[in-house]
């Protein structure tokens, strides 16, 4: 009798001190976590799975696969959020992993995986649709398949009409997402060096291009002249063909800088369209 009241003394303190140690282990991963100290929270809420039941062990789950993503730790991330997935009853909680295993891929730029999922999905609610919406338009953007964006970011904006109508005007306008043409601007510095980098809007650029291309004729034309066309072809052609070529290349490594420019730009005018900081949000670049 005795033993068995002992047991269940025992018993009942056990899992009153695991429950204080659940509450204030937990508490603590949230603070830590709300703090952004996401290495610390991790190793807290790992404490706390330790004591918790099955029911709340998928809610910590998701939790550090949050610390892992957003500690750019992205191919962990995955992991928990895939245990979440299958492991959670609430469909809820559920298409919420799967939202952040998509933001982990495009974190990773998988994009055409995160499209995947995205397509697999079922969205609990209005809100978590709009969600995946616009992880979808970032992947297509990403892809370069600026036309399915459209589509895909107006979809996310939903009813609101402000919205819809700047995405529409945003897009009304997308030479910027094509212009300047890299390998058109190396064949115009082919023609005229400097012409390419005067195209892709850099001025000071093209101007030295064109100006050290000049003096480097004019003094082949001077030693030429003045010794012989063989003295020039030998001393000077050389350093004429360095420039000339090493021009063309030029004008296509700043004809993509611009190109990428540009795109980033026109990405971060869709962001301020959803309100999103674009320190926190997946980059498709």
């Amino acid at each position: 009798m005795w033993r068995l009241f002992y047991t269940v003394v025992c018993s009942l303190l056990l899992s009153g001190l695991s429950s204080q140690s659940l509450d204030s282990t937990f508490a603590l991963a949230e603070r830590l976590y709300a703090q952004e100290r996401y290495s610390e929270a991790t190793f807290f809420y790992e404490r706390a799975r330790f004591f918790s039941p099955e029911e709340i062990e998928v809610e910590i789950l998701y939790k550090m696969g949050q610390c892992y993503r957003r500690s750019f730790e992205a191919e962990k991330a995955l992991a928990y959020f895939d245990r979440v997935y299958f492991t959670s009853s609430e469909a809820l909680l559920k298409q919420e992993a799967l939202l952040a295993k998509v933001q982990s891929l495009i974190q990773i730029k998988r994009f055409s995986l995160a499209l995947a999922e995205i397509y697999a999905s079922n969205p609990a609610n209005k809100e978590q649709e709009l969600r995946f919406h616009f992880y979808e338009g970032i992947c297509h953007y990403a892809r370069k398949d600026f036309d399915q964006s459209f589509h895909s970011f107006t979809a996310a904006a939903g009813d609101d009409s402000a919205k819809v109508n700047s995405i529409a005007r945003l897009y009304s306008d997308t030479s910027s997402l094509y212009r300047p043409r890299p390998k058109l601007a190396k064949k115009m510095s082919y023609f005229l060096p400097g012409l390419g980098q005067l195209y892709s809007g850099d001025l000071k650029n093209g101007l030295n291009s064109i100006a050290l291309n000049v003096a480097m004729v004019a003094l082949a034309v001077n030693v030429g002249v003045n010794y012989s066309l063989f003295d020039a072809f030998l001393a000077v052609f050389p350093w004429v063909q360095r420039y000339y070529l090493g021009g063309t290349d030029k004008a296509e490594m700043i004809a993509k800088e611009k190109l990428l420019e540009n795109r980033q730009l026109f990405y971060l005018e869709v962001l301020q369209v959803f309100d999103n900081d674009p320190s926190t949000t997946p980059k498709p670049s």
